[in-house]
């Protein structure tokens, strides 16, 4: 029989195997990183005894917070993403948008323009690069977070990275959207768009168009619609790598080619049955709306697999 001292040890030992366990798995350290009032993000780093790449996350439009998700919706894209890349070795910091931090600071959305967006992508660049903490820094843009991202280049940075990003202008794609979705609303939203290029104001469109023109939006959307993402990419000298699905709804994958043809040096993947935010769907649209709000199913592997890759390959070219 077993004495009270080795029953003791006994028992200490089987608590002691899933907390060792635990701490086997976490093999990152996650971190609040306050960069200044309008940006708050989470830094994740591997451990690691030599210095890692840096991926700087830039979110989509709408009131993203840090981990992808907005107000109405969960899906932890970029959380997901961020502890995944980790895992290989390569840190990433991101953070929440400007948008969901306006009311507590006074901010109208009327003050807003793209350019705000630009700025806190260069602020945080130069937080870390003034670190020199890390072996290369890599931009990647979701969405509308493309556009800004690609617009913030400086020569700080040393690869780029968009995902489902368009190329056209986003009253381009507004129009092409609407001339296949609600015919006639497409001649109407074009004169509108042409008004608020030219007197800065629209006040002659359709009331059913009133959420894209509302008067307290029109002065971002301005902003917004004189970037150009085909003429921007095009003047990137630094690796690019292109991501797109080829189920997503709200970006086609001829935005994608079109990126690529504006930069033919760029690295283009079109990723089979992955929609918008990273996950792989294979029935109808109804489907793959609902994936947006469920955060337990994972990132397809292709997506980590590319990014990966992509980031191994810039980092061994800055060596």
């Amino acid at each position: 029989m077993l004495s009270s001292n080795n029953k003791l040890i006994g028992i200490f030992l089987t608590l002691l195997i899933p907390f060792t366990g635990y701490f086997q798995e976490k093999e990152y350290i996650e971190t609040n990183v306050k960069v200044n009032r309008f940006v708050e993000g989470t830094l994740v780093t591997p451990y690691s005894d030599s210095l890692v790449p840096l991926v700087i996350f830039v979110m989509d439009s709408g009131e993203i917070n840090r981990d992808g998700n907005d107000r109405l919706s969960r899906n932890d894209t970029f959380k997901k993403l961020a502890v995944q890349l980790s895992k290989k070795g390569i840190a990433t910091f991101r953070y929440d948008k400007r948008l969901l931090i306006m009311d507590r600071l006074g901010i109208q959305i009327g003050d807003l323009s793209i350019q705000n967006f630009t700025d806190d992508v260069k602020t945080v660049v130069d937080y870390f690069y003034k670190n020199n903490e890390y072996s290369s820094i890599i931009l990647t843009g979701h969405g509308q977070g493309s556009l800004v991202a690609m617009h913030a280049m400086t020569e700080k940075v040393d690869g780029f990275i968009s995902i489902g990003g368009n190329a056209n202008t986003i009253d381009q794609i507004i129009i092409a959207q609407l001339q296949e979705q609600a015919p006639g609303l497409d001649k109407n939203a074009a004169r509108a768009f042409a008004e608020l290029k030219v007197k800065g104001r629209a006040i002659t469109f359709d009331p059913a168009l009133s959420s894209i023109f509302a008067y307290e939006v029109q002065p971002f959307m301005r902003t917004w619609m004189q970037l150009n993402p085909a003429d921007i990419i095009k003047d990137l000298s630094i690796p690019v790598l292109i991501l797109q699905g080829d189920k997503d709804l709200q970006v086609s994958t001829d935005q994608a080619f079109l990126l690529k043809e504006a930069n033919p040096d760029a690295e283009l993947h079109i990723i089979k049955d992955m929609n918008h935010i990273l996950r792989e769907t294979k029935a109808g649209r109804i489907a793959n709306h609902k994936s947006y709000n469920e955060h337990w199913t994972p990132i397809m592997p292709e997506v980590l697999q590319k990014i990966t890759n992509f980031i191994s390959e810039t980092d061994a070219q800055k060596q």
